[in-house]
């Protein structure tokens, strides 16, 4: 039953291209962290913060197409970029501490995760277990993209909820617009250059060449998130909506 329906599914979803697939994922991510963001308040986006950090870890294992771009991409791209808007929101409500709160929350799950599930591999697997591969796929990942994204993430994330509380206090709390815009696509530039650089270069066996680490891994999916930055604008005056009543 399973498969009667889930793989019609992934099968039709293959039909669309890298770019139409993304901003599906993309706009999904953002209900339910808004919907979250309503049920449950600040909780609620740590705990979306988190998820959404474990999941766009394993989905940068796969590889994906890009028809603006020739070589492929490490997926995750649409997740990444609602992490960022996760943390702006959670400043522009809470406040500069609570974001910090969240980036702290979200790296130690993610060790935990990858801790925990190192272990869970480490047991003996049955014979016949399908299971045992799959599961050393996705949670073993390479040392170097582990250190990458992790790196990336804590780096990245702190300069976003930074800037964006910076322009906050320059801008007396007004110019919403600007202030997400300007820390999105700054923070998100450096997320892509530091993981890019030290995954697919510093510490790859096999380096790329310095074209394609600026022009495919670094500048190829920054503009896609610069078109994100763009669709976050409006999410975060919505989200004005969404916080709980009670807060």
């Amino acid at each position: 039953m399973d498969d009667s329906i889930i793989l019609p599914i992934t099968s039709y979803l293959q039909s669309f291209n890298g770019e139409s697939l993304s901003l599906i994922s993309f706009v999904i991510a953002v209900i339910a962290m808004l919907a979250m963001f309503r049920l449950f308040g600040l909780v609620g986006l740590y705990v979306y913060c988190s998820s959404a950090t474990i999941t766009a870890n394993i989905q940068v294992l796969k590889l994906m197409n890009f028809e603006s771009l020739s070589d492929p991409v490490a997926l995750g791209t649409a997740t990444f970029s609602t992490i960022f808007l996760c943390n702006d929101i959670i400043t522009e409500h809470y406040g500069k501490e609570a974001a910090k709160k969240c980036i702290w929350l979200s790296f130690i799950t993610q060790v935990v995760i990858t801790i925990t599930m190192v272990i869970a591999v480490g047991f003996k697997p049955l014979e016949g277990d399908v299971c045992h591969d799959a599961m050393s796929t996705l949670f073993l990942p390479a040392p170097r993209l582990l250190i990458a994204s992790l790196a990336a993430f804590v780096v990245s994330q702190l300069f976003n909820i930074n800037i964006f509380a910076f322009l906050s206090n320059y801008f007396k709390e007004k110019m919403l617009w600007l202030r997400s815009n300007v820390a999105l696509m700054v923070s998100e530039l450096i997320d892509n250059i530091i993981f890019s650089s030290l995954a697919w270069v510093i510490l790859s066996p096999t380096p790329v060449s310095n074209s394609t680490l600026i022009y495919t891994y670094i500048l190829g999916t920054y503009l896609l998130r610069v078109v994100f930055a763009l669709f976050s604008t409006p999410i975060i005056y919505w989200s004005y909506y969404f916080k709980p009543e009670a807060e």
